[in-house]
């Protein structure tokens, strides 16, 4: 079986004549890359996993707080708020989930680089999202409170609202590998779109810029909850292009060269970013620049790029009287 492609249409070449699918795939080229058994490479996974779920818990149970003062538990903040504009529960899960894993990462805490540490909230918060939101039974899963409305329901179908004024109650268990096959399944998927987007351009901000990294992990986060929603991999990766042409020409610009601000909220914005290319994929709406040209234009945009927007702190936000004042603190 060849494991080597450059760009989607190599990949459902592959997929097409071995007769394979895409989750299968994936995992047996995690298997032959590494050297091991595809039992060895799915137990693998599974660890990974639980410690985005780890991650995920820790970032709501107790607010992060890094030294440098830029992170200040915005997860843990959103998850107990009494009031908010956005009821639904899968979206307000996805903006929890991606801010609390990635808090976790801007406090020295574990977490997977999927496909970096500077957006490794993305992906696994916005797929624990749809698990917690469509598969497990009411209060399985972490609670995030959804602020009552008289307009709009309070929760999700099968869930009640927590009690008014109640604060969030922790997070549940990280569960127990072997992991349900379908959520294996949709990381599993996501990493395609990720290998692709790695082959085709790059996934590193200094290379890039935040397209590269937050942009790329939508877009993989998009193919993910398509996955899981039954759509097939051409709209899976016809929802990973129209996430990812959304984060195009994005700036690497972290506040005193740490992986905080803007990084951390940008996170939570993307995570959105990939829910509204999935519903507009279910809805039909096809993205017009195939996913594979999407990719060359994030290569040649990202060499466009002025350098000091290129994770080297000397431009955009890292670069206003604020962001500096924070680099004098903690340099």
């Amino acid at each position: 079986m060849k494991f080597r492609f450059h760009n989607f249409a190599e990949l459902r070449e592959i997929l097409d004549s071995e007769q394979i699918s895409p989750p299968d795939y994936a995992l047996k080229r995690e298997a032959f890359i590494t050297g091991s058994s595809v039992e060895a490479a799915a137990a693998e996974l599974d660890r990974r996993i639980a410690v985005t779920r780890e991650a995920l818990s820790k970032g709501l149970r107790t607010p992060q707080l890094s030294r440098s003062g830029l992170t200040r538990g915005a997860a843990a903040a959103f998850a107990g708020a009494e009031r908010a504009l956005v009821r639904d529960g899968l979206f307000r899960r996805a903006v929890a989930y991606a801010l609390a894993i990635n808090e976790v990462n801007a406090c020295g805490g574990r977490i997977v680089s999927f496909p970096t540490a500077g957006s490794s909230g993305i992906v696994p918060g916005t797929i624990w999202a749809w698990w917690d939101t469509r598969r497990l039974q009411p209060h399985e899963g972490p609670e995030i409170r959804e602020p009552a409305s008289p307009a709009l329901p309070l929760a999700p179908p099968g869930e009640s609202p927590a009690p008014p004024g109640e604060s969030p109650a922790p997070p549940g268990e990280s569960p127990a590998p072997p992991l349900d096959q379908t959520l294996r399944e949709a990381f599993l998927v996501a990493s395609l779109a990720g290998i692709v987007i790695a082959q085709g351009a790059t996934l590193a901000g200094s290379e890039g810029g935040c397209q590269a990294e937050c942009g790329a992990a939508g877009a993989m986060a998009a193919s993910a909850l398509s996955w899981l929603e039954g759509l097939s991999l051409d709209q899976c990766f016809s929802a990973a292009a129209l996430s990812l042409k959304n984060s195009l020409g994005l700036a690497c610009d972290p506040v005193a060269g740490l992986v905080e601000v803007p990084c951390v909220k940008r996170n939570a914005f993307v995570a959105v970013n990939a829910l509204i290319a999935v519903d507009l994929t279910l809805a039909g709406v096809e993205s017009v620049i195939p996913f594979d040209e999407v990719v060359w234009a994030m290569k040649q945009i990202g060499n466009a790029l002025p350098v000091i927007i290129k994770e080297n702190s000397s431009g955009g936000l890292a670069a206003t009287p604020t962001g500096l004042s924070y680099k004098e603190r903690v340099t």
